[in-house]
């Protein structure tokens, strides 16, 4: 589109950039380019643009100069993946279906944004940064071209499973410029400042607080994209949104992250929009309003027949003389993972009330940090904000809507029923019990800097007080796998699924990965099914694990090459695959696969995939490429140190060549790297294989005396 053709759209916009309050509420643009642009995690009040003075944005605070900002914006439910379904088909949760991270899909009845543009003649592109967002979520359905690929490590939780803004930016400006010069829209989302906050250089030296330095980060990532849409043309006649999908904790009333409470450091969220020619530039709404907003606006704008049944209006509409709206939000995360109840609030001009076993009423203009619950002098605006909240229902749907199918395959393995709902009886308020995910959180910082006793302790002594708490049962079960403790660490996320059978599709894919190791073969398999509906890729990737290992090769290829279908997937899938060529003497297809594979993962920015340089050692160690299979043994135990099998195929290849310390060496590190009595027995086994009978007797002996 050029500037002629821009300029007769912006003639369309009411003149006036002093209000938003017009008499039309029809203003469109046409068919102009349009970019979504979500940061994660980015709480309203640590921006300059809303008086923040700890942190610098001047790409962020270039943008709002040339759009409108809406100091009263809100989240709907201050978790990742429902807040941008959301965004996306114009629906609070209880509309769209969607309430919580992980056990629910988008139903693909629901109109979407980008399903409405691209029947106007948009090309329909994202690219995300969080797992959680992952296309086969029910989001991928809607776009043309949905990038979603990510690093992917077996035992990480699904809530860090992340890649670098930088990376998801790159591939929007790769899909732009391949759509520049028609119609587009494109959903760019970037996960800094999610935790853990980690920004890099010059920002970690730079800001004391490390979520601010990842709050700068973000800004140059979006400051280097909005260079290269201008570099190109695209930023002048584009339609930008930028906005955040729900905000973060801090500590500031007892939360280290979000999703639990529904306080404003959570819900209060930045939202600018930016008009084709930065029309009505620099303007201010303070009206609340809520991210549902953002698609009957984009509609209006581009003159797209709405779907029925839209909770939101467009941001742009007049609203001379009409009531402030009051935006409703929930959580039901305190529910479905920590057994408290779930919470719901109506956010207005002057008040915020939220719904919970202890209810609680805050002046936002006097008080907007929320430190006084003022209900008790204010029962009138409680009992009109309540009824407005009522309005909405208090069905929390949750997501044991399991098919029969599913609860057929739990009830076999004995978890339905196995203990009580969690929702039976009076459930706790999330603020008294909330010292219990600090604690946690702070277990967990032990874990990941290696310090796995004191960390396992401290999830054991949580647990004792608390065992309803299916999220410490899971990273408990974590923290045991990644010391080698298979049998606790499956007896951990029995538990985990025993409290939340709704979320044993992604439970179950962690147990079955624990007793492939414990080589319990059918139990495995059977978990492994369990997440087939939710993640199929990753179930039919572990299926086929579970063949390889039981030597059956045809099984073992026909489920690789299902996963393979998954893009998720794809990549630790072909080196399953290859693996089983290899098992199969097919060495020179395998080779060829895992160069393949490994020439797709660097091309995507992937990192290392699991499997894959043990399978390059162990094809290069049967061609007699000895020196070779040597560097790929290392490298495969550098990027997995709890990974015995590469250690065992190094000390052989070490044995063939003759180099006996070396091989010592190497089984040592093992030891070292997960000192307990499977590996001592593992060892063991390995010198027996090398012939060495002494040195297995003394391994085998050192078991005796170990722990687990």
């Amino acid at each position: 589109m050029n500037r002629a053709s821009v300029a007769a759209f912006i003639s369309l916009v009411v003149l006036g950039a002093s209000s938003c309050r017009r008499s039309e509420s029809t203003t469109r643009v046409g068919h102009v380019p349009i970019i979504l642009i979500s940061i994660d995690t980015l709480r309203a009040d640590h921006l300059p643009m809303f008086g923040y003075k700890n942190v610098d944005t001047p790409n962020l605070d270039a943008l709002r100069h040339d759009g409108i900002l809406f100091t009263s914006a809100y989240s709907h439910v201050p978790l990742t993946f429902p807040s941008h379904v959301t965004v996306l088909t114009g629906r609070i949760p209880p509309a769209n279906g969607v309430r919580n991270n992980i056990g629910y899909k988008l139903d693909p009845g629901v109109p979407t944004l980008p399903l409405v543009l691209k029947g106007i003649g948009y090309a329909t592109g994202a690219a995300v940064s969080s797992y959680v967002l992952r296309g086969n979520s029910g989001l991928a359905r809607s776009f043309d071209s949905y990038d979603d690929l990510l690093p992917f490590k077996g035992g990480t939780a699904v809530g860090a499973l992340q890649r670098p803004g930088a990376s998801t930016a790159q591939a929007a400006e790769a899909w732009i410029g391949a759509h520049s010069g028609k119609p587009f829209f494109f959903f760019l989302h970037l996960f800094e400042p999610h935790s853990p906050y980690e920004p890099p250089e010059p920002f970690k030296s730079r800001y004391a607080n490390p979520y601010d330095g990842e709050i700068a980060t973000a800004d140059q990532i979006v400051g280097d994209f909005i260079a290269y849409l201008k570099q190109h043309g695209a930023y002048d006649q584009a339609i930008i949104v930028f906005m955040s999908d729900h905000g973060e904790g801090l500590y500031q009333h007892g939360e280290p992250e979000h999703g639990i409470f529904l306080y404003r450091e959570s819900l209060h969220v930045p939202l600018v929009v930016k008009l084709p020619g930065s029309e009505r530039a620099g303007e201010t709404v303070g009206d609340p309003v809520g991210l549902v907003d953002i698609m009957p606006t984009l509609l209006e704008l581009t003159a797209a027949k709405a779907p029925a049944g839209l909770s939101g209006t467009s941001l742009l509409a007049h609203r001379a003389g009409a009531p402030a709206r009051r935006i409703y939000s929930e959580t039901l995360y305190p529910r479905i993972h920590l057994g408290w109840s779930e919470l719901r609030s109506l956010t207005g001009q002057d008040y915020h009330f939220i719904q919970a076993p202890k209810p609680e009423l805050y002046d936002v203009i006097h008080d907007p940090g929320e430190a006084t619950n003022v209900l008790l002098d204010h029962r009138r605006v409680q009992a009109s904000m309540k009824q407005d909240l009522d309005a909405y229902g208090r069905d929390v749907e949750l997501p044991t809507h399991i098919n029969p199918e599913e609860a057929a395959k739990l009830a076999a393995l004995g978890y339905l029923g196995s203990s009580a709902p969690a929702s039976s009886g009076p459930l706790p308020d999330p603020k008294d019990r909330i010292g219990e995910v600090a604690d946690m959180m702070a277990a967990m910082r032990l874990v990941s800097q290696g310090q796995y006793a004191g960390g396992i302790a401290g999830l054991r002594s949580i647990l004792a007080k608390n065992p309803r708490l299916s999220d410490a049962w899971n990273q408990l079960a974590l923290a045991l796998e990644s010391t080698g403790h298979y049998e606790e660490a499956a007896d951990a996320y029995r538990k985990a699924i025993q409290i939340s059978p709704d979320l044993a599709g992604e439970f179950g894919l962690s147990l079955g990965s624990v007793l492939l190791k414990l080589e319990q073969y059918d139990e495995a398999a059977a978990h492994a099914r369990l997440g087939i509906r939710t993640n199929p890729g990753g179930a039919h990737t572990l299926l086929a694990r579970i063949a390889l290992a039981r030597k059956d090769y045809v099984t073992a290829e026909a489920e690789a090459r299902i996963a393979m279908n998954d893009e998720y997937a794809h990549s630790a899938a072909g080196a399953v695959l290859a693996q089983t060529m290899t098992q199969q003497n097919k060495l020179q297809p395998a080779l060829a696969l895992v160069d393949q594979i490994s020439t797709e993962a660097q091309e995507k920015h992937l990192g290392s995939i699991e499997g894959l340089e043990f399978t390059r050692g162990d094809i290069l160690a049967r061609m007699n490429r000895y020196d070779q299979a040597i560097e790929a043994f290392k490298r495969e135990i550098a990027a997995y140190p709890q990974s015995k099998q590469p250690y065992a195929n190094l000390a052989l290849v070490y044995a063939l060549e003759g180099k006996r310390d070396e091989e010592q060496a190497i089984l040592d590190l093992l030891a070292r790297s997960s000192p307990n009595r499977r590996t001592y027995l593992f060892i063991a086994r390995t010198l027996e294989q090398l012939d060495d009978p002494g040195g297995a007797a003394a391994w085998r002996k050192r078991a005796e005396s170990a722990k687990q």
